[in-house]
């Protein structure tokens, strides 16, 4: 592919890779770095594609499926008047994760973490996704890296190897769960790398709204709706339900499931499969593999999703967010 490198020159570039928090960590930068008085241009590529700019958010469109090279085209156009650049990198395959820093030519990379996902093609643990991630991270570039990755010896060792400079950065102490806190703190850290002062970019963050598709819970009438759907990898899963102090024989627990993530669908079989729940239903596409006391529906319409809650039900929902708890998240957040 021809290269492709982000101007103007002086302006800050900053790009965001990891397995989760990558789209949170991209907003928080964004919303600092123009209060900061930095004409920023940004780009998230999670749950619902978005460019950010000075005058606001608006979608990214697609007449087919997500590619690469859509990072390559975007940063092409942007102004000459840009004095900050956030981009998450949206490379998935081993072999194009490293096109994102040939295009932007980051001044720092935050690494948000090495959470196994995509086992189709990163591989079936934590280790094997470290080893993907990082080649996303340019060579003799300076990293940033949560702190509870300090004694992640395989990553570490796989960023020396790219000659790396590689800093910490500690969860900052904000009332939430800990992913915010870490996410947060990456976000702050990230600001004094660049020189830039860190309590008014706190302030600004810290009255950022919550994006509609992150973790919460919300009202469906008289049941309660844990939207975990977007969390998509089991060990951040788990973590979300245990937030909650609810228990399992009083949760309703709904799979939404993918075709084209079969990897994801097992690495959540054996929490699936705990006795333990009051019930386990999977949604969206029927999955190959049966788990345990799980029943499949198929339910095809936001309407008849609704149905499912009863009043005075708990409600987790995990595994992918796509389709139809994305039309229930977008329509509860009006």
């Amino acid at each position: 592919m021809p290269m492709f490198r982000a101007s103007p020159e002086a302006a800050r570039r900053i790009l965001v890779t990891g397995s989760r928090g990558k789209s949170t960590i991209v907003r928080l930068l964004h919303a600092a770095l123009q209060g900061a008085g930095l004409h920023t241009h940004s780009r998230i590529t999670g749950v619902v594609p978005r460019e950010l700019g000075p005058q606001g958010a608006r979608p990214i469109l697609r007449s087919s499926g997500a590619h690469v090279e859509e990072m390559r085209w975007w940063l092409r156009q942007l102004p000459k008047t840009a004095a900050a650049i956030v981009m998450e990198n949206s490379a998935i395959t081993p072999e194009l994760q490293n096109l994102a820093g040939q295009w932007l030519r980051p001044e720092l990379t935050i690494l948000s973490n090495t959470l196994a996902d995509h086992q189709e093609v990163w591989g079936p643990d934590e280790a094997s996704a470290a080893e993907v991630l990082v080649r996303g991270v340019p060579r003799k570039g300076r990293v940033l890296l949560p702190a509870c990755l300090d004694n992640d010896e395989h990553l570490l060792r796989l960023l020396e190897q790219r000659s790396c400079s590689v800093r910490f950065a500690k969860a900052a102490g904000i009332d939430g769960q800990h992913y915010q806190a870490v996410n947060l703190g990456l976000a702050l850290e990230a600001f004094r790398r660049l020189g830039l002062p860190t309590a008014p970019a706190l302030e600004t963050m810290s009255k950022l709204s919550r994006d509609s598709y992150d973790f919460h819970v919300a009202s469906v009438g008289d049941a309660e709706l844990a939207m975990a759907f977007s969390a998509n990898d089991i060990a951040s899963t788990r973590t979300l339900f245990e937030s909650l102090n609810w228990t399992r024989e009083d949760t309703r627990l709904v799979y939404n499931h993918r075709r084209d993530r079969p990897g994801r669908f097992a690495s959540f079989a054996q929490w699936l499969d705990s006795p333990e729940w009051r019930e386990v239903l999977i949604i969206g596409d029927k999955p190959g593999l049966k788990i345990g006391k799980a029943r499949y529906r198929k339910i095809r319409s936001k309407e008849k999703l609704l149905r499912l809650f009863r009043p005075g039900d708990r409600v987790f929902g995990c595994g992918n967010i796509a389709v139809l708890p994305l039309a229930l998240a977008t329509s509860l957040a009006r």
